[in-house]
Protein backbone atom coordinates (compact mmCIF):
# COMPACT_ATOMS: atom_id res chain seq x y z
CA UNK A 1 0.00 0.00 0.00
CA UNK A 2 1.48 3.72 -0.79
CA UNK A 3 2.16 5.93 1.83
CA UNK A 4 -0.65 8.49 1.32
CA UNK A 5 -2.97 5.55 1.58
CA UNK A 6 -1.68 4.01 4.94
CA UNK A 7 -1.49 8.05 6.17
CA UNK A 8 -5.13 8.48 5.58
CA UNK A 9 -6.06 5.06 7.07
CA UNK A 10 -4.59 5.58 10.57
CA UNK A 11 -5.81 9.48 10.20
CA UNK A 12 -9.18 8.17 9.37
CA UNK A 13 -9.71 5.79 12.30
CA UNK A 14 -8.25 8.21 14.73
CA UNK A 15 -10.51 10.76 13.47
CA UNK A 16 -13.74 9.43 12.37
CA UNK A 17 -15.05 12.15 11.72
CA UNK A 18 -13.17 13.47 8.69
CA UNK A 19 -14.51 14.96 5.56
CA UNK A 20 -13.91 14.52 1.94
CA UNK A 21 -12.81 18.68 3.02
CA UNK A 22 -10.18 17.10 5.88
CA UNK A 23 -8.74 13.94 3.57
CA UNK A 24 -8.24 16.32 0.92
CA UNK A 25 -5.97 18.94 3.63
CA UNK A 26 -4.14 15.67 4.93
CA UNK A 27 -3.75 15.17 0.88
CA UNK A 28 -2.46 19.06 0.45
CA UNK A 29 -0.02 18.51 3.61
CA UNK A 30 1.40 15.72 2.60
CA UNK A 31 2.77 16.56 -0.49
CA UNK A 32 2.88 20.60 -0.86
CA UNK A 33 3.58 20.94 3.13
CA UNK A 34 3.12 24.12 4.67
CA UNK A 35 4.50 26.82 2.06
CA UNK A 36 0.76 28.41 1.58
CA UNK A 37 1.18 29.80 4.99
CA UNK A 38 4.29 31.39 5.37
CA UNK A 39 4.80 35.03 3.31
CA UNK A 40 6.63 36.48 5.69
CA UNK A 41 8.81 35.07 8.97
CA UNK A 42 7.21 37.76 11.38
CA UNK A 43 3.75 37.24 9.96
CA UNK A 44 4.19 33.78 10.49
CA UNK A 45 5.34 34.57 14.41
CA UNK A 46 2.56 37.12 15.03
CA UNK A 47 -0.12 34.24 13.74
CA UNK A 48 1.40 31.42 15.52
CA UNK A 49 1.73 33.91 18.59
CA UNK A 50 -2.47 34.71 18.57
CA UNK A 51 -3.04 30.82 18.05
CA UNK A 52 -0.71 30.25 20.79
CA UNK A 53 -2.23 32.96 23.20
CA UNK A 54 -5.76 31.53 22.48
CA UNK A 55 -4.96 27.96 23.19
CA UNK A 56 -4.63 25.69 26.67
CA UNK A 57 -1.93 24.15 26.91
CA UNK A 58 -2.12 20.02 27.05
CA UNK A 59 0.64 18.20 28.64
CA UNK A 60 -1.26 14.57 27.67
CA UNK A 61 -1.80 15.34 24.12
CA UNK A 62 0.43 13.95 21.22
CA UNK A 63 3.61 16.20 20.20
CA UNK A 64 3.93 14.65 17.00
CA UNK A 65 1.55 13.42 14.44
CA UNK A 66 3.30 11.85 10.84
CA UNK A 67 1.64 13.29 7.80
CA UNK A 68 4.30 10.99 5.64
CA UNK A 69 6.69 12.70 3.10
CA UNK A 70 8.89 13.26 5.87
CA UNK A 71 6.64 15.59 7.02
CA UNK A 72 4.64 15.69 10.79
CA UNK A 73 2.38 18.11 12.51
CA UNK A 74 3.20 19.65 15.44
CA UNK A 75 0.77 19.86 18.21
CA UNK A 76 0.81 23.10 19.92
CA UNK A 77 -1.02 22.36 22.85
CA UNK A 78 1.55 19.87 23.67
CA UNK A 79 4.22 22.29 22.02
CA UNK A 80 3.46 24.72 24.42
CA UNK A 81 4.16 22.68 27.85
CA UNK A 82 8.06 22.35 26.35
CA UNK A 83 8.73 24.69 24.08
CA UNK A 84 8.81 28.69 23.30
CA UNK A 85 6.59 29.29 19.95
CA UNK A 86 9.77 30.97 18.01
CA UNK A 87 11.57 27.45 18.37
CA UNK A 88 8.40 25.91 16.65
CA UNK A 89 7.93 28.95 14.36
CA UNK A 90 12.07 28.90 13.11
CA UNK A 91 11.27 25.23 12.03
CA UNK A 92 7.84 25.64 10.74
CA UNK A 93 9.26 28.79 8.67
CA UNK A 94 12.43 26.66 7.77
CA UNK A 95 10.34 23.69 6.35
CA UNK A 96 8.03 25.97 3.80
CA UNK A 97 11.05 27.77 2.97
CA UNK A 98 12.60 24.38 1.34
CA UNK A 99 9.58 22.30 0.67
CA UNK A 100 8.87 21.79 -2.87
CA UNK A 101 5.90 19.33 -3.23
CA UNK A 102 4.46 18.78 -7.12
CA UNK A 103 1.44 19.13 -7.63
CA UNK A 104 1.67 16.17 -10.24
CA UNK A 105 1.75 13.91 -7.21
CA UNK A 106 -0.55 15.99 -5.56
CA UNK A 107 -3.11 15.05 -8.40
CA UNK A 108 -2.17 11.15 -8.19
CA UNK A 109 -2.66 11.00 -4.33
CA UNK A 110 -6.07 12.57 -4.84
CA UNK A 111 -7.01 9.63 -7.30
CA UNK A 112 -5.63 7.22 -5.00
CA UNK A 113 -7.85 8.16 -2.35
CA UNK A 114 -11.02 8.35 -4.79
CA UNK A 115 -9.81 4.50 -5.77
CA UNK A 116 -9.94 3.19 -2.73
CA UNK A 117 -12.69 4.74 -0.73
CA UNK A 118 -13.95 1.24 0.07
CA UNK A 119 -10.71 0.63 1.51
CA UNK A 120 -10.89 3.19 3.80
CA UNK A 121 -12.76 3.67 7.44
CA UNK A 122 -14.68 6.57 5.80
CA UNK A 123 -17.95 7.71 7.26
CA UNK A 124 -18.68 9.57 4.16
CA UNK A 125 -20.51 8.50 0.93
CA UNK A 126 -18.58 8.31 -2.73
CA UNK A 127 -21.12 10.60 -3.27
CA UNK A 128 -20.23 13.10 -0.47
CA UNK A 129 -16.47 12.66 -1.45
CA UNK A 130 -17.59 13.38 -5.42
CA UNK A 131 -19.46 16.36 -4.80
CA UNK A 132 -16.59 17.70 -2.76
CA UNK A 133 -14.01 16.70 -5.13
CA UNK A 134 -15.90 18.12 -8.19
CA UNK A 135 -16.22 21.63 -5.73
CA UNK A 136 -12.48 21.32 -4.95
CA UNK A 137 -11.68 20.98 -8.65
CA UNK A 138 -13.89 23.81 -9.95
CA UNK A 139 -12.13 26.27 -6.91
CA UNK A 140 -8.40 25.27 -8.58
CA UNK A 141 -7.45 22.94 -5.54
CA UNK A 142 -6.09 25.67 -2.79
CA UNK A 143 -4.98 24.71 -0.03
CA UNK A 144 -8.14 23.66 2.74
CA UNK A 145 -8.88 24.88 6.80
CA UNK A 146 -10.35 21.88 8.28
CA UNK A 147 -13.94 21.24 7.76
CA UNK A 148 -16.48 22.69 10.94
CA UNK A 149 -17.05 19.33 11.98
CA UNK A 150 -13.93 18.38 12.33
CA UNK A 151 -12.64 21.63 13.91
CA UNK A 152 -15.55 21.20 16.38
CA UNK A 153 -14.60 17.57 17.24
CA UNK A 154 -10.39 17.45 17.38
CA UNK A 155 -9.64 21.41 18.44
CA UNK A 156 -6.84 20.94 15.87
CA UNK A 157 -3.64 23.21 16.65
CA UNK A 158 -0.39 22.33 15.22
CA UNK A 159 2.13 23.37 12.58
CA UNK A 160 3.30 21.57 9.59
CA UNK A 161 7.44 20.78 9.45
CA UNK A 162 10.05 18.51 8.47
CA UNK A 163 9.97 15.54 10.77
CA UNK A 164 13.56 15.72 11.15
CA UNK A 165 13.22 19.29 12.10
CA UNK A 166 11.08 18.75 14.72
CA UNK A 167 13.26 15.92 15.95
CA UNK A 168 16.63 18.19 16.14
CA UNK A 169 14.43 19.78 18.63
CA UNK A 170 14.42 16.84 20.73
CA UNK A 171 10.88 16.70 20.29
CA UNK A 172 9.55 13.50 21.89
CA UNK A 173 7.20 11.39 19.60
Amino acid sequence: MEEILEILKTHLEKYPLMTPQDCFKLIYQNELGPGHLVGDEKDALNSLLKEWNEIEADENAELIEPIGNNLCRINLKKAKCLYKPEEINDIFVRTANLHRGRMGEFMHNMKLLKHNLENLPVNFSADEFLEFQEMYRGRGYPPLHHSPKYREAYDPHYRVVYLGFAQSLDLEC
